[in-house]
């Protein structure tokens, strides 16, 4: 939705009149408009309007975007077998303001649907008297929650964005808004959600809605998250032990024997923290298929399958030892016709008695999966990286023993201890460890693109980062014109939509995609 076009769609909701199935509340969608007079009546107004903000980040759009900005540009992936065209100049180094996926419109429907919750959830308690103040609270939490996690990825993608915490109303109302800078936007986040924190509903008995519900844990996972990207590694701590000394969570890391089945294949894991919840009969997870598996099951008509490759980390890299579960769960280490299939979330791998892995080890899921944004393994892996950073010798104990975690739960084989903090003493070598850990752990998960910005940031210059984990991807490009359009920190965010900034006269331009012509002209 360009911003300049944005209206108050108030949804006209469909909904039973018991409201008692959690998947019709998930399945929730605006049908038509109707003017503001008419709706914000009582809580089933308020109510139909959360699930709606959940429903609208369910659409394929949306999901291909988290893949594309977080995984396409890191070091993760390549391409596959039918890339479409917009990725493949994403991957050839080729961006501009005209390509598809620098559109924020789907983030900012979103958006929309959360600030009219919390603009208009208020005035619904004078109209229902049912409605107490203490339901008001837990929705508008739920409302910010969301709104804060797709700013949050919106930051981290394009650096300076809009910033709309009210409703759009109307045609008579100016849509032109100038971006705000990260900083700014982030530190209203953490503020705006720690003041929302106590009012979020701690847990459901329901495990949809736990798992697939903005909560308590889900909002504390987030304000870690953006504490780490900002470098306040005390608050990243703090924020991660919230959520690990609270014994009322339940959250516990799934064993080593169901950990791809429980938490990628059937979803809503004991370790769950967040995930986007999809099934195959309602609201299906379209976009992992055409993806990462080469595969019709699952996909569109018409829509390209097998989109991304995972990179050669069995050949190439000594990421992944022998023992790693994840380095055999999620993608074929084999290739197929110079490609390596990803199988996370798609497929399940089945044990054979040869131990020699193959392509018929792997199952399709025959369910859609659900899209996983925090679980526990990653409040582990937050509190690690925070705890490197501040760098005293106890700090890198802890660090590590939060890495052995989910290493030993990945390395049954070599049982637990398998890790020496001997090997990993110092604070470069635990940050790298750390650093690899992350990789191996949330591998195809959206997330790896960000967590190569935020260690860019950290160190003042993509140089590092660049060297060592980037260039490895592009052996097909020239060297020298990729290292030159990867060095400057301007480029690895994504340009502006071209659509937006005719639509928009505040808005300014990266400047890497105003001044390259070498970009300009692809």
């Amino acid at each position: 939705m360009k911003i300049k076009y944005i209206r108050t769609v108030i949804g006209l909701i469909v909904l039973s009149l018991s409201l008692s199935g959690c998947g019709e509340w998930f399945d929730l969608r605006p049908q038509s408009e109707t003017v503001h007079e008419e709706y914000w009546k009582d809580e089933n107004d308020v109510k139909s309007m959360v699930g709606a903000c959940y429903r609208e980040m369910n659409e394929p759009a949306l999901i291909e975007r988290l893949i594309v900005w977080g995984e396409v540009r890191s070091d993760n992936v390549l391409k596959g077998m039918n890339t479409s065209g917009d990725l493949t100049y994403i991957m050839n180094l080729a961006l501009n303001a005209s390509n598809s996926y620098t559109s924020w419109n789907d983030f900012y429907k979103v958006i929309n649907y959360c600030n009219n919750v919390i603009y208009y959830a208020p005035g619904v308690r004078q109209t229902d008297p049912n409605f107490t103040e203490g339901q008001l609270r837990a929705y508008i939490a739920e409302a910010k929650g969301i709104r804060a996690l797709c700013y949050f990825t919106l930051i981290r993608t394009f650096h300076d964005v809009p910033f709309i915490t009210k409703p759009t109303v109307g045609d008579a109302e100016s849509f032109e808004v100038p971006q705000s800078t990260p900083e700014y936007i982030v530190d209203y986040l953490i503020q705006d959600l720690k003041d929302s924190e106590n009012s979020a509903v701690s847990g459901y008995e329901n495990k949809q809605y736990d798992k697939g519900r903005i909560t308590q844990k889900s909002i504390r996972a987030l304000i870690a998250d953006m504490y780490l990207w900002k470098n306040d590694y005390n608050n990243c701590v703090v924020y991660c032990n919230k959520i690990l000394n609270d014994q009322t969570t339940g959250l516990v890391l799934e064993p080593s024997s169901v950990y791809n089945k429980n938490v990628f294949i059937e979803g809503n894991s004991k370790e769950s923290i967040f995930e986007l919840q999809f099934d195959s009969k309602n609201i299906s997870n379209y976009v992992a298929y055409e993806m990462y598996n080469a595969t019709s099951f699952g996909s569109r008509p018409g829509y390209n399958t097998y989109q991304l490759s995972s990179y050669d980390f069995a050949n190439k890299t000594t990421l992944f030892g022998k023992t790693d579960l994840r380095g055999k769960d999620a993608f074929l280490p084999i290739s197929t016709g110079a490609f390596f299939p990803i199988m996370k979330y798609v497929a399940m791998r089945v044990e054979n008695p040869t131990g020699t892995i193959s392509v018929n080890d792997y199952q399709i899921s025959v369910t859609s999966p659900n899209w996983i944004f925090y679980r526990l393994s990653d409040v582990y892996l937050m509190k690690a990286e925070a705890l490197v950073e501040l760098g005293d010798q106890e700090s890198l104990q802890e660090a590590f023993n939060m890495v052995s975690k989910t290493y030993d739960r990945a390395n049954p084989d070599l049982g637990a201890g398998s890790l020496q903090f001997s090997s990993f003493n110092t604070q470069l070598l635990m940050r790298n460890l750390v650093f690899d850990e992350r990789q191996r752990e949330f591998l195809f998960e959206g997330k790896r693109y960000y967590d190569l910005l935020r260690r860019i940031n950290r160190e003042g210059t993509p140089a590092n980062v660049v060297g060592t984990y980037l260039m490895k991807k592009y052996t097909v490009l020239d060297q020298a014109t990729a290292q030159s359009r990867l060095s400057d920190v301007n480029a690895l965010y994504m340009p502006v939509n071209a659509n937006e900034l005719k639509l928009n006269s505040l808005l300014v331009q990266n400047p890497f995609y105003t001044i390259s012509s070498d970009i300009d002209k692809n």
